[in-house]
């Protein structure tokens, strides 16, 4: 299978802000953008923090087997010198370590954390996602990691998350949390600081949720990346020539049961790249974006050798013979 690019002159984009918020709806393929735009950063060399911030665990085992906590671990050393480390971000930890930020500690640091999150997130919408947003503000901010790949929360979470900041700003008074909601916003809103990567399916439902998506990224003032559209089928050019004239060309004598069979099988193909092609063509006509085209891998769980694929179609670049594992071993 060919790994496909559209309308990207070069893989410069991957690296043109300091954060990536990988963003789609549920099961199209995010917390795989993530991982994969984390990778192919790496192999051109960069520094990258990959970070979960819904408990998702899939992150981490697609790298190493196991899932990502909020200790920051290595998952990949590139050859190039670049590297993958991963953790997660909850609420929690952000709340505790923004007490710790704003010289909160000791015994009145336990007394605020005895009163729960859940306790003081009801007085202030999004705070949760804005507590998140600073931690990661504090990480790029501290300049350990040249990109930092956010897989943003899923389905209807997407947009309340990325929204957070500006929602704290017409809510909240003067003081450290208003603070903390200008410097996220600052930080989302500068497209040398943070992109927005939306990810979708060649499919009616997901293709209707990107362009919704994309409206509200646009709405919020925030850049967004090249269109990443996962699990494209690849072209099959004969798929719309006669069975019995293929099979003749080819010398191939088919009996009745295995002509019926092809013939099934030629019909559905035709039917999903037409059905993609479609979707391809709405994409075109509603958002005006540059576009990746991700492969259609036919595997039940994505394997490191799947990865590298599809980090080589994120690039544009062709897939090499010989592929490193996560510890920077060759195979």
């Amino acid at each position: 299978m060919t790994p496909t690019t559209d309308s990207v002159p070069d893989d410069s984009w991957i690296q043109a802000s300091r954060v990536v918020v990988t963003a789609g709806k549920g099961g199209v393929g995010s917390s795989t953008l993530a991982a994969v735009t984390a990778l192919a950063a790496a192999q051109q060399g960069a520094k990258v923090l990959l970070a979960s911030v819904d408990g998702k665990p899939n992150l981490g085992r697609l790298f190493d087997g196991s899932p990502l906590t909020s200790r920051q671990r290595d998952l990949y050393s590139d050859p190039s010198g670049g590297q993958v480390r991963g953790q997660s971000i909850s609420p929690e930890q952000a709340f505790g370590d923004y007490l710790d930020l704003r010289g909160v500690g000791g015994l009145m640091r336990r007394v605020v954390k005895a009163a729960s999150l859940d306790v003081v997130a009801a007085s202030t919408p999004g705070l949760e996602h804005l507590l998140v947003l600073g931690k990661i503000k504090e990480l790029e901010r501290a300049d350990d990691a040249d990109l930092i790949v956010v897989d943003a929360p899923p389905a209807g979470h997407v947009t309340p998350f990325l929204a957070s900041a500006t929602t704290a700003l017409e809510a909240v008074a003067p003081g450290p949390l208003r603070t903390q909601a200008e410097e996220v916003h600052a930080m989302l809103s500068d497209p040398q600081r943070t992109q927005v990567a939306i990810v979708t399916l060649p499919e009616e439902t997901p293709v209707n949720e990107a362009i919704e998506l994309h409206a509200d990224v646009c709405a919020l003032g925030l850049s967004v990346a090249p269109l990443v559209v996962n699990g494209c089928w690849p072209e099959q050019p004969g798929l719309h020539q006669p069975v019995t004239a293929a099979a003749r060309e080819a010398g191939v004598t088919l009996t009745s049961r295995q002509r019926t069979a092809l013939v099934a099988s030629s019909r559905f193909g035709a039917a999903r790249l037409d059905l993609q092609a479609h979707q391809l063509d709405r994409l075109d006509a509603a958002l005006p974006l540059a576009r990746i085209l991700l492969p259609r891998l036919p595997t039940p769980r994505l394997t490191w050798s799947d990865l590298e694929v599809l980090a080589s179609a994120l690039r544009g670049a062709p897939q090499s013979s010989s592929q490193h594992q996560p510890d920077g071993t060759t195979t």
